[in-house]
Parts: C-alpha cells; structure tokens; sequence
C-alpha cells in the first residue's frame, strides 16, 4: 500500500528479462507489445496476438506480454521520459507506441500498420506472397479502415474543432455518425462486390479484419451515447441494421473461438476506447460502465 509517486524504476518495461518475469508461464514471451492502458489502437493488436497464442497452443508458442502504460503522470514518465529514451537508444530510433517487439527474431517494430502487418504473416493470417491478391486486399481496407479511424480522432482528441468537453461531444458525435456511414456504405460494397464475408479472403480472417472489426465495434457504442435535445438518451441507432454483410462481420469476429479470452478480458470489456484523459477531450463513458 505505499503511495505511488512520479518515480519510475530503472528498467525498462520493454527489455526482454523484465517480460519474462511478468509472463507467469515460466518462458519468455515471443511477443511484447506496448501501449496505453486503452482500446484505441491496441486493441487490433491485443486482437492479433491472443489469435496466434490460440492457434499456435501445443505448437510453436507465441505467449505474449501486453505492456500498459497508465493514463496518468506515471505512465507518461514511463514511456516518455525512461523507456522511449531507452528504446530509441538499443532497439529503433523511431520509438513510439503502439511498438512490438520479437524476442525471437531480436527485433522491435513501431508504427500500428506495420506492426498489424508483421503479426498477419507471423500468426499465418496473411499471405507471405508480396503479389497475392490477399495482401493487396488486405493493404487496400487497412488503410481504409484508418481513415475511419482518423474520423474518431477528430472527434475524440484535442485538435482544432474538435472535442474537449462533454456537451461538445454529445453536440458532434450526431454528425460523427451520419458521416461514417459513408464509410460503411463503402466497405459494404467491397464485401458485396467481392462475395466476401471478411474482408481480404472470402471465409477466413486477414489481419486487416482485426482494426475493421475494432471501429464498428467503437461506434457500436457510440450510438448508445447518443443524447436528444433535452440532453436525455435516445433509442440506440442501428447503423449495422442497414448493412447486412457488415452485421455479419462483425458477429462472426465477436463468436471466434480463437478471440474468445480477448473478449473476455479487462482490456475489451473495461479498457477506455480511445486516450481522452491524457488528450484533455471527452470520449463519452467507457464500455465497462454499460456491462
């Protein structure tokens, strides 16, 4: 019960022997990834490595170490002012969160959609193939998926015109809605046009499905926040109710066996969705408080 202070111990959370320790499994982690204690764009990651420890139990292992960093003057000290200092150091110069480190291959990795796209070919989700149609498709709706994505941010963190108080959230996020639909609209027809049920490979998953299912899954709770004129709640929209491939999606994502302790897990069920404390915005109430 000591009182935490903004000291912050010497090693790095990152570095390989501190993994180890923390696994409770007896073995090194193939994996450790790092990044705010949030959904935002950890949670495809999260996604991602909870698949490969399922489909790889009993084989080749690939446990995993999920690294947080809280969203509170520690946290920022951890990152900012010990362990980014350390990586940027010993491992990449281009240190930043999301990163992902390989014991294994003795490598560490930065930026979401490469890290996303390194997992894909590691876990056997994606094609190795440079010139499959798979990976074209999977590189295609990835980065659609981040332009959605970037639409969230605008609404949630503290930009120009963008959200840092209550009313100014349940004022916008209306118009946040009415304009993604115009992304849904797109990524129902790619599914319709190619007879798909996910997104880069008819019946199986990409690793591009893992960030496209995370965002309509964000704004399934961002209908629920919704507030009328008189500042009370209004009936839930339904935005998947018009697209019925992405309705399905969506709901073979949620029953995969291979996700099943994600969806179980604190960091699904409790996580913020996207860093507001820190971004001084509002981003609504977490979904641990409609559970």
């Amino acid at each position: 019960g000591q009182k935490r202070t903004n000291m912050t111990p010497p090693q790095p959370k990152w570095k390989s022997e501190t993994a180890e320790e923390e696994t409770g499994e007896g073995q090194q982690p193939r994996f450790t990834m790092g990044y705010w204690q949030m959904r935002g764009l950890g949670a495809a990651i999260r996604m991602l490595l909870h698949w490969g420890k399922y489909t790889h139990r009993g084989g080749a292992e690939m446990n995993f170490k999920d690294v947080q960093y809280a969203q509170d003057a520690d946290g920022v000290n951890e990152w900012f002012k010990r362990d980014k200092v350390e990586m940027i150091k010993d491992a990449n110069p281009l240190a930043n969160i999301p990163y992902l480190i390989d014991h294994e291959e003795k490598k560490t990795i930065v930026q979401f959609l490469c890290i996303c796209d390194y997992l894909g070919r590691k876990i056997g989700v994606d094609e190795t193939d440079e010139n499959s149609d798979q990976r074209l498709r999977n590189a295609q709706i990835a980065m659609e998926i981040f332009d959605l994505r970037n639409s969230v941010i605008r609404l949630v963190y503290k930009f120009p015109n963008s959200v840092r108080t209550q009313s100014e959230f349940y004022e916008r996020l209306p118009e946040h809605l009415g304009a993604s639909k115009k992304t849904y609209e797109k990524l129902e027809s790619w599914l319709q046009f190619h007879d798909f049920t996910y997104f880069a490979k008819k019946d199986a998953v990409s690793s591009c499905d893992f960030h496209a299912f995370e965002m309509i899954d964000q704004h399934e709770h961002y209908q629920t926040l919704v507030r009328g004129k008189d500042g009370e709640a209004v009936e839930k929209q339904d935005m998947l109710s018009e697209f019925p491939r992405l309705k399905k999606f969506h709901a073979e994502m949620k029953s995969r066996p291979e996700l099943k302790a994600y969806f179980e897990s604190k960091e699904y069920k409790e996580f913020q969705l996207n860093n507001h404390t820190l971004a001084n915005s509002w981003d609504g109430p977490g979904p641990s408080s409609k559970r």
